[in-house]
């Protein structure tokens, strides 16, 4: 007895052995299979940040392009400023709304045919061109809705920006420097804000003032904190003041702003409530309450008789 329970000790003792050696070597592997990975994708990123932030880049060129050429309210600026820096945007876009219109004018024809057989066919057409008219008005719509949805991402991100580009300045960088750092940065984490932020550092490169790249930066992304940024900076270079200086005040100022906003919408929260409550909580709580009474009178007046 006491042998067989020698060799069960022995035989789970090599097992465990076994098992741990086993378990190290595969949790190295796994660790090493991690760390190539990474330094795979690490180097790839970097390759890409490199050909954003390059020469060559034909999408920033196009921007560039539709800058110099267009007025800010055309159909190339605002599709630049809902992140569409393709040369073929314009004509997808056109092709999309052109399709979406002729698609709901021969839907509205058949439909009508079919459920409305008594009413005209000119009546019939002339309702199918105001539909396909107003899905043409659609599509603009939502490319607006799209650029305004970028705005407002770009503007919860702008305090960060500041930030950043502080901590780059107290560091001792300077601040085109600095700012190709952070642009680096955004590139890894928010890549659209990154682009609009490396077409800003392009122009800065190109020999363009700091300040009106600022300003073609607020264009791009409608920002009016960024056009107080430009404004600011074009001030300092006048004035001879410190651009850290400047920038940790405007920072500071940017965060009191972000916490206004955030008490603002808290402040806002229980009036915007007020109507969805009304319309689905007090009806509930009428029936929870008036139910049981309603049922004891309903039980009462079934036993009552007759004198």
């Amino acid at each position: 007895m006491n042998e067989t329970l020698v060799l069960i000790s022995i035989f789970f003792a090599v097992l465990l052995v076994a098992f741990a050696i086993s378990n190290y070597f595969l949790r190295r592997g796994e660790i090493a299979r991690n760390i190539s990975s990474t330094r795979a994708k690490r180097t790839q990123t970097d390759e890409e940040i490199d050909r954003i932030l390059g020469n060559e880049n034909e999408e920033i060129r196009y921007y560039l392009d539709v800058v110099k050429s267009h007025p800010p309210n055309s159909l190339p600026m605002r599709l630049v400023q809902a992140g569409f820096f393709s040369k073929k945007a314009v004509g997808r876009f056109n092709l999309i709304r052109v399709t979406v219109a002729a698609v709901i004018f021969v839907m509205a024809q058949i439909l009508g045919d079919i459920f409305f057989e008594n009413v005209g066919g000119t009546v019939i057409l002339f309702f199918g061109a105001i539909l396909a008219a107003l899905s043409f008005i659609l599509c603009s719509m939502v490319l607006e809705n799209i650029g305004l949805r970028r705005t407002r991402e770009f503007r919860k991100l702008f305090p960060d920006f500041m930030d950043l580009l502080l901590v780059c300045v107290d560091s001792g960088l300077g601040i085109e420097a600095a700012l190709q750092r952070v642009t680096r940065e955004f590139l890894l984490t928010t890549r659209d804000f990154g682009v609009q932020l490396s077409i800003m550092n392009l122009e800065v490169r190109a020999g363009r003032s700091l300040h009106e790249a600022l300003q073609n930066f607020a264009l791009r992304v409608n920002l009016e904190e960024a056009r107080t940024l430009a404004v600011l900076f074009k001030q300092s270079q006048e004035l001879g003041t410190s651009v850290g200086k400047t920038l940790r005040v405007y920072a500071r100022e940017l965060r009191q702003m972000r916490l206004v906003r955030a008490e603002e919408k808290a402040n806002a929260l229980p009036v915007k409530m007020l109507f969805p409550m009304a319309a689905f909580m007090f009806p509930v709580n009428l029936i929870i309450v008036l139910i049981p009474v309603l049922l004891v009178i309903v039980e009462m007046l079934q036993t009552l008789t007759p004198s």
